[in-house]
């Protein structure tokens, strides 16, 4: 009871908030609005910008494609046994559900599950999901910092606020990843002793599957070349992911001003970590919320922003859903059985 409580509250919480984004930037009477958008397209049916839509689609499902293909590749490290179909399989139903259930981590639960079904190893399996969610974090940080600073000594930035905003991104993103890049050049250090007993103390003094994640942890610390090739898959994911999304602020967008295409490969990535914050079905509400301020920031409309986000938004949901239709029509791969229904968390 207390759970069915607490997943409604999530709900009306996302809702709450998308409803105060959507009515805030509606704007009556502003060509910038969303009031303007809807009067121009819907009312007086003026028609969308197709070719957008379909290169959003399209980049998108380049990008999670990428996700799920990094996520086998860790696997694959572990020799979890979990064949690629099936990997393909289990990923795009963990991402249809990353579209409704709380944040963007809902998704991650279904895969543990239908992975674990089959696994004596579960902690193992478990480990590899949460490792993967923190490389791809990362890469995004960093690739948010990175490309940030390249383009800003090349001059394609300009003045103005968009440089302003720029610079404090690429300060705070850069400052973190080389503080934990040096904590894990750092750890590679360790004697193999000093693993094992650490290892150790976390099965008697904590649990073993706390033992479970630092050895595998450790595992991958001592593969730098499988760690690499997954960064270097998720930095290729977050351009189709940026590409996406600048194609989505297109879709609708008549004479509006917005972010150009290099400051979208620092507002998506930033916008992406907003949107995966916690308490959040599928991250809405926090997701419109975050890219309207993100747009602001780099001294373009608010809503422009919102609106982005809310195209972005409907390409996931024609991803997620039309994935998961074909999935679940496909027969199961022998011995790696997966049960949507009863692997879904209530």
């Amino acid at each position: 009871m207390i759970r069915m409580l607490l997943n409604v509250s999530k709900y009306l919480l996302a809702l709450g908030l998308l409803g105060y984004v959507i009515y805030s930037n509606w704007l009556p009477g502003n060509e910038n609005g969303l009031e303007a958008v809807w009067q121009k397209h819907v009312v007086e049916g003026k028609p969308i910008h197709l070719l957008f839509l379909f290169a959003s689609i399209f980049l998108f499902f380049l990008g999670v494609c990428g996700t799920i293909i990094r996520w086998h590749l860790m696997m694959l490290a572990q020799d979890m046994g979990i064949g690629f179909w099936n990997t393909i399989r289990i990923g795009f139903i963990g991402f249809f559900f990353n579209t409704l259930l709380p944040g963007s981590v809902g998704g991650d639960l279904v895969k543990a599950a239908a992975v674990c079904k089959n696994q004596s190893r579960r902690s193992v399996a478990v480990t590899i999901i949460l490792l993967d969610r923190a490389i791809a974090l990362w890469g995004l940080i960093f690739f948010s910092g990175a490309t940030g600073a390249i383009f800003l000594l090349a001059g394609y930035l300009g003045e103005g606020n968009g440089a302003a905003a720029t610079k404090s991104i690429i300060k705070i993103t850069l400052s973190f990843c080389g503080i934990t890049g040096l904590g894990w050049f750092v750890l590679g250090w360790l004697p193999q002793w000093r693993v094992e007993r650490f290892e150790g103390r976390l099965r008697r003094w904590v649990a073993g599957p706390a033992a479970e994640f630092w050895l595998t942890f450790w595992r991958y610390r001592c593969k730098p070349l499988v760690v690499m090739q997954s960064l270097l898959i998720s930095w290729t994911g977050h351009v189709c992911l940026t590409l996406s999304f600048y194609c989505a602020a297109q879709v609708l967008r008549d004479d509006q001003s917005i972010p150009n295409l290099l400051e979208h490969f620092l507002i998506v990535p930033l916008g992406l970590v907003i949107q995966a914050t916690p308490m959040f079905p599928g991250g809405a509400g926090i997701g419109e919320f975050g890219f309207g301020a993100l747009y602001s920031w780099f001294g373009t409309d608010r809503a422009m922003g919102v609106l982005a986000s809310l195209v972005q938004r409907l390409v996931t949901w024609i991803i997620g859903i039309s994935a998961y239709l074909v999935i679940i029509a496909l027969p199961v791969p022998k011995n790696q059985a997966v049960t949507e229904t009863s692997d879904t968390p209530s």
